[in-house]
This record gives C-alpha cells, structure tokens and sequence, in this order.
C-alpha cells in the first residue's frame, strides 16, 4: 500500500515534468542579444542606473588586475567611478551567445575597448575580451551574473606575443 502511495503522490510531478515544452533557445539566444545592445547603449550614454540595471541583484564583477566585486552596490560604485573618469568610454561587441539546454543560463563572448584618460590626459584605449554569464531571473528577465575580462594580448604578424 505504501508504494502506490508514493507513486500516486509522485505521479503528477512525472506528468508535469514531461509535458512541459522545451525552451526555444534560439529566442532566448535573441533575447539575451537584445538586452546586451541595450546595456552597452546605457553604457555608451554613462546611463548608471540603466547601465547596472542589467547586472543581477548577486552578481560578480572581474575586473583586470582587481578584486572580484560582489553584489550591485559594489557594482554600481565600480561603474559610476568610471563613467565620472575623464574621456572614459566603453564598448563591446558579442562574438558568440551560447544558451543552457534549460534555457535559463547562458554565455557570451565578446571583445571591447575602453578608453581613459591618464594623470596628463591623455587618451588610452585598451582593447580586451570577456566572458559574460547570463541568467534568467524570475521576472523573465535575462540579467548579467558574473562579467569578467581582460586585456587583448599584442599581437606580432598575426600571433600573441608571449606573456
């Protein structure tokens, strides 16, 4: 009696689970698209609050050559110390968007460029690459949970130097 008890209680769970559609991933893959052009365009414009908007309540920030930054306030400070820099810019563009077979996270590649001023200022523009991971929260939102990069190694005839 107490196996088809279980089984009973199991049963909706196994019918739920099995009736669900699977993910369309290429939307998702779209989607995602379409909030990382609208970041960087917040970005682009020294947008905070809709430049860290996009930056999930527990993410992780890596920055070159810093410690990991955890959490938006954290973020934010990052981000508005930087849009208040002289001649600062950013830009990215994604090379590749890889969506999760649940279609809740996903991952970017991407290539950027920032530019500062230094101490004479002077304009320098760094050309780096990122890695970018993607969740789906709650709301239906896609937001950023861990961004990390680095500078782009020089290049000689084509080839990394040795670092």
């Amino acid at each position: 009696m107490r196996s088809v008890t279980l089984y009973l209680l199991a049963l909706p769970a196994v019918l739920l689970g099995c009736s669900s559609t699977p993910p369309d991933l290429e939307t998702e893959r779209r989607a995602i698209l379409a909030q990382d052009q609208a970041w960087a365009s917040a970005a682009a414009e020294k947008d905070l609050g809709r430049t860290v908007a996009h930056w999930t309540d527990d993410a992780t920030l890596m920055p070159p050559d810093m410690a990991a930054l955890k959490g938006k306030d954290a973020i934010r400070q990052y981000v508005a110390a930087g849009f208040q820099s002289p001649g600062f810019s950013v830009t990215w563009k994604a090379q590749e968007m890889i969506v999760g077979p649940s279609g809740m996270m996903a991952y970017e590649i991407a290539t950027n460029q920032f530019t500062i001023a230094d101490s004479a200022g002077a304009l320098h523009t760094t050309a780096g690459k990122a890695v970018t991971v993607w969740r789906k929260d709650p709301d239906g939102v896609w937001r950023c949970v861990v961004d990390i990069w680095n500078n782009q190694a020089p290049t000689t005839a084509g080839r990394p130097t040795a670092q």
